[in-house]
């Protein structure tokens, strides 16, 4: 069972080892359970506590950038993805958004997830053990521009390179009053994704940016960080509202 250490500068670490090597010198996990306090091998202080899905989606492997918590809240918020919903995801990367739908649609509904790379899938798979929502993810080594196996989806999620390619299957794929959310770094990609879905009859559309900025909490006032997550990505949002 994996573990989530945090030491007393309150960096994080994700493992399952009996003995963890950090730079506070070594921890021993071994007998120890959630909510205790170690000291390390030089007298450095480390809580031991269950990591909840965000501490794993921070803490895993992967290759590629993900997407930050203020973007896939959103999605999920908006779209109200719920506890048995069917989900179409692509591309399937390390597997972090598919990770966060798959926590919410169990146990009864799924997450259908395409990448087209091998190596991604692979390190994607080993993630949602780790996550504990494998039973709820099906992952398909599949370009999902030549179609979308799934009918009746509640809802589906694109983050691709040109996700108007994808955009006709897409409304096939969806049931009446279904979303469809799109995520593009780039505006030049969001005016053809919007193009394409107004094209192929989705209604209700929509693009945001979400700005995240920490406020700092000190002695001598209270401020907005100088620093936060601000550019990462465009959201468009759009709804499938008749059958034809």
């Amino acid at each position: 069972m994996y573990k989530l250490v945090i030491d007393e500068r309150e960096k994080k670490y994700l493992t399952k080892k009996n003995v963890l090597q950090t730079d506070l010198g070594k921890v021993y996990l071994k007998g120890k359970e959630f909510g205790d306090i170690v000291l390390s091998n030089i007298g450095k202080k480390f809580y031991i506590i269950k990591p909840r899905i965000p501490d794993i989606c921070e803490k895993m492997e992967r290759r590629t950038s993900i997407i930050l918590k203020k973007d896939i809240g959103f999605v999920i918020a908006y779209t109200g993805l719920g506890s048995g919903d069917i989900v179409v995801d692509a591309g399937t990367g390390s597997g972090n958004a598919a990770i966060y739908f798959a926590n919410i649609v169990k146990p009864n509904g799924k997450v259908y997830t395409y990448e087209i790379r091998e190596e991604f899938a692979r390190i994607a798979m080993e993630n949602f053990k780790i996550a504990g929502v494998e039973n709820y993810v099906e992952l398909k080594l599949k370009n999902i521009y030549f179609g979308i196996d799934e009918e009746d989806v509640d809802v589906i999620f694109f983050d691709l390179p040109e996700p108007w390619k994808a955009i006709p299957h897409a409304y096939k794929a969806l049931k009446v009053g279904g979303f469809i959310a799109v995520y593009n770094p780039y505006i030049e990609q969001v005016k053809k994704t919007v193009f394409s879905l107004k094209k192929y009859g989705f209604k209700m559309i929509k693009t945001y940016e979400i700005i995240e900025r920490e406020i700092e909490v000190k002695e001598e006032g209270v401020r907005p960080a100088t620093k936060g997550l601000l550019h990462t990505a465009y959201l468009t949002f759009a709804r499938k509202l008749t059958k034809i």
